[in-house]
């Protein structure tokens, strides 16, 4: 029986959901994104009760997940075939022509306020997008220093290839309800955490970069800063909320008419390579972006030789380092190597 040609409707969703265990992630995440997508915003009640079965429930993590569904290829029919899979039997009844208009009704209001919700959050996202660039791109330009101390990159016995350091606190905002970024800096950063709530709202998010942490600027093909990386002193890397990492990247050296380019997903890794080399290499960020910045490279550098220096972890499941890595090569007509600096990600 195909998931897609079975009614359901809101209230039915606890007896359906209890066929299915919340405490692997990937399932938990696809029944949420298949909520997402029939039933919009009421769909978010019933997923996280039926979250709350699981013993790592988070009701903060849970709501920020949930927030983070957008438009994509998980449906109801997925969550209704794990439900089937596991024992739940759809209610036999046949439905009368009247109920089958009313359902066929309701469920093309549902995709309607679903699109509208989607493309609203589009909206958003574009908005704020465009909003935190533009202050990554004044924090770049105002607050960092081409040279300076980092713990990291001590630590990592790596060079500092066009990052950005700090010699004051620096603080950027971002607050989606209000659609404001600001930037704080030196004494006002004081005045910013004196301002805030004591209970942190959802809506609003920051970004410190402190003295001793290191900015590293994602740029787009086209050369647009439209993210920074801090990685502080003990080497944790964040990134801004709404900070766009897909196609962007760091380029370590020079690019002037390569016969190799290197593309690599960490910066000391990326460093590692081009200081072992010479090549100049692109840093990705992670693993999912290899593919994205593989793509620039070749069509930036046609005639070029692409290496791409993956991370190999067979502890991880799936490896996707070395998994997509390979894949990333496979398309560019490239090569994987995955060399060993010792820890050096």
């Amino acid at each position: 029986m195909s998931g897609d040609k079975i009614p359901l409707q809101l209230h039915q969703l606890p007896n359906l959901l209890q066929y299915i265990s919340p405490d692997q992630r990937d399932t938990w995440v696809e029944v949420g994104m298949g909520l997402k997508s029939e039933f919009g915003q009421e769909g978010y009640g019933p997923w996280n009760n039926w979250s709350q079965s699981s013993k790592s429930y988070d009701g903060k993590a849970a709501l920020s997940v949930w927030k983070s569904f957008k438009k994509g290829g998980t449906g109801m029919g997925t969550v209704i075939k794990l439900a089937l899979d596991a024992g739940w039997k759809p209610d036999k009844t046949e439905m009368t022509a009247e109920e089958k208009k009313r359902f066929a009704a309701e469920a093309e209001l549902r995709r309607k306020q679903r699109q509208a919700e989607v493309e609203a959050d589009e909206a958003l996202l574009e908005e704020m997008r465009g909003l935190v660039a533009d202050c990554c791109l004044r924090i770049w330009n105002e607050y960092c220093q081409s040279e300076g101390s980092s713990p990291y990159l001590d630590r990592k016995q790596v060079g500092a290839f066009g990052v950005g350091f700090f010699n004051t606190t620096v603080i950027l905002s971002i607050d989606d309800r209000n659609k404001r970024c600001q930037v704080w800096a030196g004494s006002n950063a004081m005045q910013f955490f004196n301002g805030l709530p004591k209970s942190r709202p959802d809506y609003l998010s920051f970004l410190v970069f402190k003295p001793g942490s290191i900015a590293i600027p994602l740029r787009d093909a086209t050369g647009k800063l439209w993210s920074l990386q801090s990685i502080n002193g003990q080497g944790t890397k964040l990134f801004p909320k709404y900070g766009r990492k897909s196609g962007c990247f760091h380029v370590l050296g020079s690019v002037d008419s390569p016969s190799v380019v290197g593309e690599a997903e960490g910066y000391a890794t990326a460093a590692s390579v081009h200081m072992a080399s010479g090549w100049p290499v692109a840093m990705a960020v992670d693993s999912g972006n290899l593919v994205n910045v593989a793509r620039i490279l070749r069509e930036t550098h046609p005639e070029a030789s692409i290496v791409i220096a993956g991370d190999d972890d067979p502890t991880a499941p799936g490896n996707p380092g070395r998994t997509k890595a390979t894949a990333a090569a496979l398309e560019v007509g490239g090569v994987a190597t995955f060399p060993y600096f010792g820890e050096v990600a």
